[in-house]
């Protein structure tokens, strides 16, 4: 009985710092953009907590998916491919019709080449030409599957 007690009384504690940690989290306009200005500004390590925090306090807002994109495009610059093509999904599995939905495509398929994974990431690339094909991002895409040597259309 005292055991379940103290499950219950830190279930609860759990909630109020949840509650509280939201409480105190900036308006989502404000936080937003303060990441995009320090990540336009190369302040990456803040803007990369910046663009968390914003995901972690708004995660079904249609800007959460370009907080993904911008958390992506931070890890690639860092050349942490792995962990910018997973952000990169994000934006694709739970943004498809976003804004960012092209970039996230193009900029996963180059991750995924950057990682070794030329067969998934020229079929990314692929799957961006089908989709977009009239986008800034299918021009780069075709671009980059040109210099790799294989065609756009995978025959």
């Amino acid at each position: 009985m005292q055991s379940s007690q103290q499950s219950l009384a830190a279930q609860q504690a759990t909630a109020q710092a949840q509650q509280q940690a939201q409480a105190q989290a900036p308006p989502p306009d404000v936080l937003y953009n303060n990441a995009l200005r320090d990540y336009n500004g190369n302040k990456n390590d803040l803007a990369l907590q910046e663009f968390s925090d914003y995901i972690k306090f708004y995660p079904n807002t249609d800007l959460a998916g370009n907080c993904y994109y911008y958390l992506g495009e931070l890890q690639f610059r860092q050349g942490n491919y792995q962990q910018a093509a997973e952000s990169y999904d994000q934006v694709l599995q739970n943004f498809p019709s976003g804004n960012k939905a092209a970039s996230a495509q193009l900029k996963k398929g180059f991750s995924l080449i950057e990682l070794g994974k030329q067969d998934d990431g020229v079929s990314e690339l692929r799957h961006l030409v089908q989709r977009y094909p009239h986008s800034p991002e299918a021009l780069q895409a075709r671009d980059r599957l040109h210099k790799l040597g294989v065609s756009t259309t995978g025959k």
